[in-house]
């Protein structure tokens, strides 16, 4: 495996753990209410878009 490689897979996995956490958390919130609460949001999408990137990104190296 290239390193390239092996440094998406660290940061799917990186960002899956905080997809998990965040994404459990904004499940049980009812709406914004503090400053946590809006930076547990702001961790959800920093994490997603990034997630999705890489993992077609290896999906398409390894599928290809």
């Amino acid at each position: 495996m290239k390193t390239n490689n092996i440094k998406q897979i660290v940061i799917v996995l990186i960002c899956a753990v905080g997809l998990n956490y965040s994404g459990n958390y904004i499940l049980k919130m009812s709406y914004i209410d503090t400053l946590l609460d809006g930076l547990n949001v702001m961790i959800f999408f920093t994490c997603f878009f990034p997630f999705l990137i890489v993992t077609f990104s290896l999906i398409s190296k390894f599928w290809l």
